[in-house]
């Protein structure tokens, strides 16, 4: 009988996959392995229970591995900390050798069909291309780069630099990230290395404060990634809520509601977007925002694992107002990151890269010398006041006209084309209506 497969690793299921394998390594149902089974089922172990073989000694009793422990080993936060260490052993060399070796000629990336052809190979050099495929896979292609995979080698610094840099203009921000992440990894080393270091006392939330579409949100996900590979939460699992979602209509059904919320992204994070509406009352009258903060406020003074880390978004001036007058919040969330609003050259780069994933392009004397026509004519046919209120959305209106536009210029000369000229743009630009005062009671779209 040969190795068992999971089907799909981005659909693999831990526990009916760890219960075939433990009925290999247990077969009499003793409720222990004895380490001629693991030897025997070495593949199996590796594909479920990465470094399981190597630490053997650690996770074993007497010689003898029982079935808690196997379990145990197999939970996302030690598979977090173990890959971390694995990763790190890897040699890029030979790393580089394997990509090129399984990827099929003409091809870029590693496909799932690879892996199949090159199994054991693959489990011989790098077996988490299997194990952690989906996370080796970062923009959920189902297909791994080679710079997926460098990424994945070089441990988590490498990783945040391959996120960030992915990542359009937010250079303050992108510096509050790293810094963030290098005190945590240090008091990690402080405490390794036998000093006394305190921790944060699982006090990890934020507040993330910024203008509409300045990828809070984006930024809420890359955080929460970030969170599970050092191994804070156990997920990288986002929850996104606004005030309908938390706040219900009538007495006692608030706490209720909020509670489920907490309890769905217990072991990643919830993102309360627009926070400071909690503290808003309702257009009826009655205002239960305020029930809805004391559960949420109950559930920070918990541990990652037993309840999430929080991240509350919204405008500067309104997050402040909000904090203001909830000091027991205040008290609780230990960090704050500030999202400042793009530049007409960050908004220029954000329209092209939006344009390519739509299967267009912008034509080449928009591009050229780093974007420079075209942020100039974004600063230049958009109001600031405009860019202040949507940042990246902007990018959004502007490619929606200029897209009827060029349809219009094909439709009257019967050609077909996905090239966006600067007469498209000026047409776009002069379509976008002035924005809305903000007391106006507009939604926003607080991204």
């Amino acid at each position: 009988m040969g190795p068992l497969t999971p089907r799909n690793p981005r659909l693999r299921t831990k526990y009916p996959y760890n219960d075939m394998v433990w009925k290999k390594l247990d077969p009499d149902t003793k409720g222990f392995a004895e380490i001629k089974q693991v030897i025997k089922y070495a593949d199996d172990v590796e594909m479920c229970c990465p470094g399981l073989v190597d630490r053997f000694q650690e996770v074993a009793k007497n010689g003898k591995l029982t079935k808690d422990a196997f379990d145990n080993y197999g939970k996302p936060t030690d598979r977090a900390k173990h890959r971390a260490k694995r990763a790190k052993r890897h040699d890029l060399g030979e790393l580089r050798q394997l990509f090129d070796t399984i990827v099929k000629a003409g091809e870029k990336d590693i496909k799932l069909a690879d892996l199949v052809r090159h199994k054991r190979e693959v489990n011989r050099i790098c077996p988490e291309l299997i194990t952690e495929f989906s996370d080796i896979d970062q923009d959920n292609s189902c297909s791994v780069s080679w710079d997926e995979l460098r990424v994945f080698a070089g441990g988590t610094d490498d990783w945040l630099k391959f996120q960030l840099q992915n990542i359009i203009g937010l250079d303050g921000l992108k510096d509050q990230i790293h810094q963030f992440h290098q005190s945590i990894s240090l008091d990690k080393k402080r405490q390794a290395a036998g000093f006394d270091v305190k921790d944060a006392g699982g006090k990890y939330h934020m507040i993330f404060q910024g203008n509409p579409g300045t990828g809070k949100t984006t930024m809420g996900r890359v955080v929460a990634a970030l969170l599970k590979r050092i191994g804070i939460t156990q997920s990288d699992l986002l929850v996104e809520v606004q005030r309908d979602q938390l706040v219900a209509g009538y007495v006692g059904q608030t706490a209720p509601k909020t509670q489920e919320k907490i309890d769905e992204a217990c072991a990643g994070v919830l993102f309360v977007d627009e926070a400071y509406r909690l503290s808003q009352g309702s257009k009826s009258g009655s205002d239960y925002g305020k029930e809805a903060i004391e559960t949420l406020m109950g559930a920070m003074t918990e541990p990652p694992g037993k309840a999430p880390v929080m991240v509350f978004a919204g405008y500067p001036n309104d997050m402040a107002s909000f904090m203001q007058a909830n000091s027991g919040l205040y008290r609780r969330i230990a960090y704050t990151f500030d999202f400042e609003d793009y530049t007409p050259l960050d908004l220029a780069k954000i329209l092209g890269k939006m344009a390519q994933g739509k299967g267009f392009g912008l034509s080449a004397d928009l591009t050229s010398n780093n974007f420079e026509v075209l942020s100039r004519m974004i600063e230049e046919g958009t109001l600031p006041e405009a860019r202040a209120l949507m940042n990246g959305g902007i990018c959004e209106r502007i490619f929606t006209f200029a897209k009827q536009s060029l349809d219009g210029r094909c439709q009257a000369s019967g050609q077909v084309s996905v090239e966006i000229t600067a007469e498209d743009i000026t047409m776009a630009m002069t379509r976008i209506p002035p924005p809305p005062r903000r007391d106006d009671g507009g939604d926003d779209d607080d991204d």
